[in-house]
């Protein structure tokens, strides 16, 4: 699998006109994923990969593959619903 490159953060502009931003693939698919919501009628959606790292307490809905620009499969995504206790942050 061809890596992709790291998302970019940086001024962006000219002098008259300049504002810190984030450009790149990862920035693009969540900014996707917000507008998702929408379609959906959810209040909160994670990607397949973000599910993948979540608690498991956290209790998720698949929604129907969506098309979305800029990426050539349509998009899994999981309204997230609830989760089924009190969540802690771990001890370091």
């Amino acid at each position: 699998m061809p890596r992709r490159p790291p998302p970019l953060a940086g001024l962006i502009g000219s002098r008259e006109r300049m504002e810190y931003g984030f450009v790149g693939r990862t920035v693009n698919l969540a900014a996707r994923v917000q507008a998702l919501t929408r379609t959906h009628k959810v209040d909160i959606l994670v990607t397949e990969a973000l599910r993948a790292e979540l608690d498991t307490r956290f209790l998720l809905e698949p929604m129907r593959p969506e098309p979305v620009k800029g990426i050539p499969e349509p998009v899994v995504t999981y309204a997230v619903r609830e989760s089924t206790g009190a969540l802690k942050p771990e001890a370091r």
